[in-house]
């Protein structure tokens, strides 16, 4: 399972690199309106996104994310796209439920000024432990981050890749090796919609064999709301099925809503 999975993951970067090549003409206003910008995580645009995620099994376990990015200008050709991940858990235990915030991670993406319809990024990646045992690693660690973006006819594809490694804490508890992958793909539709099928897919490679593997595979919907008299908003929601995942939990609900600030 996990040579098959790194091998997908490493066909679906290399084919978004490769993309770039292959340009066509409507590429030069890929990438540039705001309906492109919301399926970019590394787009220089200020926003807040809210992520739920609901997994379910015997005992539901309830994610809440809020996610802010914020870009800093570097120089005229290049910027920084940080994005903070901060969650709040209910997590299902022996005696009932546990509630408190996971590990905190930081992307910190260095990625070009200049907008195009294929983007790349490149940067450390942070997770710090809260101390609250039960919901999540215990030990600070930081890795590399790169993410690859090809936007074309409507259609966005890409891929984000983490690994995170322990570098401190208590050497009570095990060592992190963990993998965090965003898979990007979208398409846009009329008015604002789109459908999209991006799954978190997730490897703890400490963990005991079997337990090691979270992929939820699905698809979902979405629509950006522009014409308000506040702020756009981004809604989107899907639904996926576990077809791996260390507790056996059997399906992913997720509805998110991100607010665009600038």
């Amino acid at each position: 399972m996990k040579k098959l999975v790194l091998l997908a993951l490493n066909l679906i970067f290399i084919s978004t690199l490769n993309a770039q090549e292959n340009r066509t003409s409507a590429d030069p206003e890929d990438g540039h309106g705001l309906e492109d910008k919301i399926q970019n995580p590394i787009a220089n645009m200020v926003s807040i996104p809210m992520n739920y995620n609901l997994s379910i099994n015997n005992d539901n376990t309830n994610v809440l994310n809020i996610q802010p990015v914020i870009p800093v200008t570097l120089s005229k050709k290049w910027l920084l796209i940080t994005r903070t991940i901060v969650p709040f858990m209910n997590v299902p235990t022996q005696t009932g439920y546990k509630n408190g915030v996971g590990n905190v991670t930081f992307l910190g993406a260095i990625t070009p000024a200049k907008e195009s319809s294929f983007t790349w990024g490149a940067g450390p990646a942070i997770m710090l432990p809260t101390g609250v045992e039960g919901l999540g690693f215990e030990k600070f660690s930081i890795g590399p981050s790169v993410v690859a973006l090809k936007q074309t006819n409507g259609f966005t594809y890409g891929l984000l890749l983490q690994n995170f490694f322990s570098i401190a804490g208590p050497s009570s508890v095990k060592d992190v090796n963990y993998l965090y992958t965003q898979v990007i793909l979208s398409k846009k539709l009329n008015n604002g919609w789109y459908v999209y099928s991006s799954p978190n897919i997730t490897a703890d490679w400490n963990a005991p064999s079997g337990k090691q593997w979270t992929i939820p595979l699905g698809a979902g919907a979405g629509k950006l709301i522009t014409h308000n008299r506040y702020l756009p908003i981004n809604l989107k929601a899907g639904v996926f099925k576990y077809v791996a995942h260390p507790n056996d939990a059997d399906w992913l609900v997720q509805a998110q809503a991100t607010f665009i600030l600038k």
